[in-house]
């Protein structure tokens, strides 16, 4: 597949929210475990099958 037919994996806004969870996870904060399942789950949407 040529790096012109793939799409971003992420919006602007949810790169942000991933930058924002490690940023507190690096920084020993307790992150909000509905947040990050909601989030993975968005990700793990969008990323392509192998088969």
């Amino acid at each position: 597949m040529d790096d012109e037919t793939l799409l971003p994996l992420l919006t602007l806004s949810e790169a942000q929210d991933v930058v924002e969870v490690l940023a507190r996870v690096a920084a020993g904060e307790v992150v909000d475990r509905g947040w990050v399942g909601d989030l993975a789950s968005l990700l793990a949407a969008r990323v392509p099958s192998r088969d």
